[in-house]
């Protein structure tokens, strides 16, 4: 009789020992999961940033644009403004696919966290197995007239350790999920309100180099007179617009580093 009683012991003794482990390995994995969130945000910071810094750096060059757009000769001002053109739809690129990427990181963690949520499954699942066991041991040695208020005592203890074990990966796991959504949330709006704005500039750039080119044309028979006398002012804008493309091209890799 009493051997049966140390064996049944003994076995509970294992399955809170499985249990615990299982919990030590849940909370590794929670542990990773916050690890890799924090490096997300970590890599959604500079994104932000960059995007901050592109918004003011188009701002200067429409700053820039309308400066030297009393300066500068019709024909090369149309070639500035289809240049302008250009490195915006290449911002518009590089940006797509920073956030593309960054929408893959967010698809991994989902994926990872489903998985969490399936051990999680399988901690509630040990937890009612624990509890079965615990009321047949209870019941084997009431019917063996054994003094069962330890055993009522161990099994309050046990009940009430894996339910504050439970209560806290819960409220873990709603943590990480608040955590998740408001990342992705504040990813789309990054990415709409930058489209948009990009979408934006490119029509007004598109619309501002129709009128000039249209005004080109009406121009061009009243000027062609007068090509050869500004021939030499229209060498100089060249050379001060190219020299105006090193210096900021000198600014964006600044930037970039």
């Amino acid at each position: 009789m009493w051997e049966e009683q140390l064996k049944s012991r003994s076995h509970l003794e294992e399955r809170v020992a499985q249990l615990d482990r299982e919990k030590a390995e849940l909370l590794e994995q929670c542990e990773s999961e916050r690890k890799k969130v924090k490096k997300l945000v970590e890599l959604k910071r500079p994104v932000e940033l960059r995007l901050d810094q592109e918004m003011k750096r188009n701002i200067e060059l429409q700053k820039d644009c309308k400066r030297y757009g009393f300066l500068i000769p019709l024909s090369t001002w149309g070639f500035f403004c289809f240049l302008q053109v250009g490195e915006l739809s290449q911002q518009l690129e590089i940006e797509s696919k920073k956030c593309m990427q960054l929408e893959a990181q967010n698809q991994d963690l989902r994926e990872e966290l489903s998985t969490m949520r399936g051990n999680h499954e399988k901690l509630e699942k040990s937890k009612c197995q624990l509890k079965e066991e615990v009321a047949n041991l209870k019941h084997h040695l009431e019917t063996n007239m054994v003094d069962h208020s330890q055993i009522e005592q161990y099994k309050r203890e046990m009940e009430e350790r894996a339910g504050q074990e439970i209560r806290q990966k819960l409220q873990e796991v709603n943590l990480f999920l608040q955590t998740q959504a408001a990342s992705q949330d504040r990813l789309e709006q990054i990415r709409a309100s930058h489209h948009a704005s990009l979408r934006n500039q490119l029509k007004h750039r598109i619309r501002d180099l129709e009128c000039e080119l249209d005004r080109i044309k009406n121009t061009q028979q009243d000027s062609i007179f007068q090509k050869e006398s500004t021939q030499a002012e229209v060498e100089r804008y060249k050379e001060l617009y190219l020299e105006e493309v090193k210096i900021r091209r000198c600014l964006a890799n600044k930037l970039e580093r």
